[in-house]
């Protein structure tokens, strides 16, 4: 079990309290690199979040929850609770009569075709393309790379040629560490602080799909998105 310092966190009631974090794995953010992991790490530290790792929560109660390391179960005192669960198909996907693996991704080809399906084809979350980097899976950044290629294959059809295979390439990652850090991989170089935070807003905003978004999103991000408030104010 991995832990970092305590810090005083926020309270509504008097009481002091501190942020803990549990992941069911060896280490933090587990669809990430190893590079982002470490800033992610770095940042936690430096809040003293207590981290444990390889920790199962089992149950969560009106005034905590109750966790599982080693086969030994604790509870601990909570004022609020913060869950991020994991992904599925959607229940469509599961009742597809095509070739899937255990977790239920529809299987393609190269060319993005479901296996024995050649007029469909399958992206994003719901598609397991076995050359695809393994940080990539199950980020946007793929699906939209992916999106591309799903459209000119589909063109590729109705002119009577083949689909191409596709390629995709990692082009970059971002994560918030707080209202005021972040850190983002670039070219193979991760860049943290509050420059890293200004460079990750630029580059969600930038592809969003309108000025009507990019808008909002700005407005919502620069009059009200920057101060945390305490859980349930």
């Amino acid at each position: 079990m991995v832990k970092a310092t305590h810090v005083e966190a926020p309270s509504l009631d008097g009481v002091e309290r501190y942020p803990d974090l549990f992941e069911d794995g060896p280490g933090a953010v587990p669809g990430m690199g190893d590079d982002l992991r470490a800033a992610v790490e770095d940042a936690m530290a430096e809040k003293r979040v207590e981290l444990f790792t390889e920790t199962r929560v089992v149950k969560v109660t009106r005034g905590g929850v109750e966790i599982e390391h080693a086969g030994e179960r604790q509870t601990i005192d909570a004022a609020g609770v913060v869950w991020t669960a994991g992904v599925r198909v959607n229940p469509l996907v599961e009742r597809l009569d095509v070739e899937k693996t255990k977790s239920g991704h529809v299987v393609v080809a190269p060319t993005l075709q479901v296996r024995g399906r050649p007029e469909v084809f399958a992206l994003g979350d719901i598609a397991y393309f076995p050359s695809v980097v393994p940080t990539l899976a199950g980020t946007a950044q793929l699906a939209l790379q992916q999106a591309h290629h799903v459209a000119r294959g589909v063109q590729e059809l109705i002119d009577g040629s083949v689909p191409s295979a596709g390629h995709f390439e990692e082009l970059g990652e971002a994560v918030s560490l707080g209202t005021d850090d972040a850190a983002v991989l670039v070219e193979g170089r991760v860049v943290s602080g509050k420059l890293a935070r200004q460079a990750r807003f630029a580059l969600y905003t930038t592809r969003l799909p309108t000025w009507h978004h990019r808008l909002r999103v700005g407005a919502a991000w620069f009059f009200g998105g920057k101060s945390p408030r305490p859980l349930g104010l």
